[in-house]
């Protein structure tokens, strides 16, 4: 699997409107109504819309955003057509009726999510929305407070949310040349924070793998750059900080940190991230619960603008270090597409992968610049990921913050900055020298601390598994590139190995499962790296692990773990020094009677192999390959 893509995740959108909560209003809404109540309601709601009477339109529109906060009920909204109906209103003379109807749609598609967005671009949303920013292009300045600035941004975070969950609505944007519009308003002097950070945000969104619009924004490198430099008062640092981390973002987007002319914007990206993982987060969870069960209070209002402000916090951390793990993502240039239906062609290709090289392509990434190295190493930042791995929320603090729905959604996101420090922790160990992680020893202390937390939660949050299976995964593959002599690892039995086995049995998740089986591989690998494997006590683990992978390459039936396994059998026996052990486990017939087995699932799997398409593939070309070779040998050696 090697270094992996975080998903962005849609950052939480401030509400501008000044209109009561949605939630709340919804709630008071369901208390009241029935399922056919509300069906009836809202064709009222879209009779009222069309009404001429101002009053009816906007409450119709207001009523329709709180029902819209409903899941189910926004995507009913929009594939009921409702950007053909007040999709017009984005024009309309009235600047309340324009604010609301942004706002209405903003709220559908937030909640609606990609099914409600589908709709509302089948339905040409598009259209309206880009004659409303064009409104704003020639000598608009907003004012401090007023329905034209909220209209504005909520429409910009409309375009966002669009873009973000519907790839048409990308080409869209690119046709009509928004990109060069946006950029416009990044002048901070003239337009604020407020706006200068949706509009960061959007392109954040619209720079991810988008050449059209890469190359509009590099036009304006220098007005993004000189924003890492802002300087201001106290009383908005962390929004300033959140604005830069969003700048920092699209740097990375756009920017390729190989090319040496850009080095001085890494620089400058890596020093801001530093600033951001360096807010303890412990802290902030300890100002939470002391708020949070308390947010229902009519005198709270202050409490909850500070809520707010240690939730954005949390924000940008989960942001700052999914901006680190994509620093180090590396696409494969020669990936396979899987969903070919000319799966003999795959296979073809395929006969031209070597085992070893393969391996040594997906285990060995380029490593970053030394100038980065150094600033990472400045900055103490593999320190700060480290960090934030530990789950700070303890039993106590998790029940505080299960009472409210904010308390939940907030210990969500301290779940999201642990899962993605886990995949930032993956996505960097092969850049850097594992000095900068302390030695073998500190890493494997990590790997240590990561497992006794992992056998916690793998039956709970299959995220949160997936992504520290992937950092102890990396942790062991980078030890058997050092050749790393970890005492404790070369001293595990069969006892120690079976709760792992155990474990692989009982998870569901075939992406912890593969990574669970290539930390197998790693353990032996490094076991057998010891001269004397053969009379040392590791035999008898080797042997457990290595029947463990053929039992399940026999067993299994999704074909990415089956090749998993024997891709791990391959790694393990590939040196000549193993001949004895593949004899003592029958290794070559019992490799045999699996390969009908993974020929048949493979053709029967072959439109839905998507990640394990690679791994797929290359077993499939080499394993006859290793059989003989392997064959050969063990006949030599009996001969001797």
């Amino acid at each position: 699997m090697g270094k992996q893509k975080p998903h962005r995740r849609k950052l939480h959108k401030k509400n501008p409107t000044g209109l009561q909560s949605v939630q709340e209003f919804d709630k008071e809404l369901n208390a009241e109504l029935g399922e056919g109540d509300r069906e009836k309601i809202l064709q009222n709601v879209y009779d009222d819309i069309q009404s001429c009477n101002l009053e009816e339109k906007l409450s119709a529109l207001q009523i329709l955003a709180s029902m819209s906060c409903d899941s189910s009920m926004a995507k009913q909204i929009a594939k009921n057509g409702i950007a053909k109906l007040i999709g017009p209103l984005l024009l309309d003379y009235n600047a309340a009726i324009r604010k609301n109807t942004v706002h209405t749609l903003s709220e559908i598609a937030e909640n609606g999510r990609e099914e409600g967005c589908n709709d509302l671009i089948k339905n040409d949303i598009i259209t309206p929305l880009t004659i409303l920013l064009r409104q704003y292009y020639s000598d608009w300045k907003p004012k401090e407070v007023g329905d034209e600035k909220v209209t504005f941004v909520q429409a910009v975070s409309l375009l966002w949310t669009l873009c973000a969950n519907n790839e048409s609505a990308i080409k869209r944007i690119n046709d009509e040349g928004l990109v060069s519009l946006l950029i416009k308003f990044l002048n901070i002097d003239i337009y604020g924070i407020e706006i200068v950070t949706i509009i960061t945000q959007s392109l954040i969104c619209l720079s991810d793998e988008n050449d059209a619009a890469i190359n509009k924004i590099k036009q304006s490198e220098s007005l993004l750059s000189s924003l890492l430099d802002f300087k201001a008062d106290d009383k908005i640092a962390s929004k300033i900080l959140f604005l830069k981390t969003c700048v920092a973002d699209i740097l990375i987007n756009i920017n390729n940190y190989t090319d040496n002319n850009q080095i001085h914007v890494f620089r400058k990206v890596l020093s801001i991230l530093s600033d951001v993982l360096a807010i303890d987060h412990g802290q902030i969870l300890s100002c939470l619960t002391s708020i949070l069960p308390h947010e229902n209070n009519a005198s709270s209002n202050d409490k909850r603008k500070k809520v707010q402000e240690k939730r954005k916090i949390l924000e940008m951390q989960e942001q700052a270090l999914q901006i680190l793990a994509n620093l180090c993502f590396e696409c494969e240039g020669n990936e396979i597409d899987s969903n070919t239906d000319d799966f003999e062609t795959m296979e073809l290709e395929s006969e031209c992968l070597d085992v070893d090289s393969m391996n040594e392509d997906l285990k060995i990434m380029s490593t970053l610049p030394v100038e980065l190295v150094e600033v990472i190493n400045a900055c103490n930042l593999i320190d700060k990921i480290l960090d934030k791995t530990k789950f700070v929320v303890d039993k106590n603090n998790q029940e505080i913050l299960d009472q409210t729905e904010e308390g939940k959604a907030t210990l969500k996101q301290f779940y999201n900055i642990q899962c993605t420090a886990y995949l930032c922790l993956n996505n960097l160990l092969p850049s850097i020298e594992i000095d900068v992680f302390g030695g073998v020893d500190n890493l494997f202390r990590k790997w240590i601390d990561i497992s006794t937390e992992f056998k916690q939660i793998f039956k709970k949050n299959v995220e949160l598994a997936e992504a520290s299976t992937a950092a102890m995964r990396a942790i062991l593959q980078r030890l058997v590139q050092e050749r790393a002599n970890v005492v404790e690892l070369n001293q595990l039995t069969c006892n120690d190995i079976q709760p792992m086995l155990n474990d692989i049995h009982q998870c569901v998740s075939i992406n912890v499962r593969v990574n669970m089986i290539r930390m197998l591989c790693n353990l032996v690998q490094i076991m057998l790296s010891k001269k004397n494997s053969k009379d040392s006590k590791n035999y008898e683990a080797i042997k457990l692990v290595s029947t463990f992978l053929l039992d399940i390459s026999k067993t299994e039936n999704r074909v990415w773990v089956i090749a998993e396994s024997m891709d791990a059998i391959m790694d393990i026996y590939a040196e000549d020094e193993t001949d004895h052990l593949a004899a003592d486990i029958k290794l070559v017939p019992r490799l045999l009677s699996i390969m009908p087995h993974f020929k048949s699932k493979m053709h029967q799997q072959k439109k839905h192999l998507q990640d394990g398409a690679i791994v797929v593939s290359t077993v499939n070309s080499n394993l006859m390959r290793f059989i003989k070779y392997k064959q050969k040998r063990i006949g030599i050696n009996k001969h001797c």
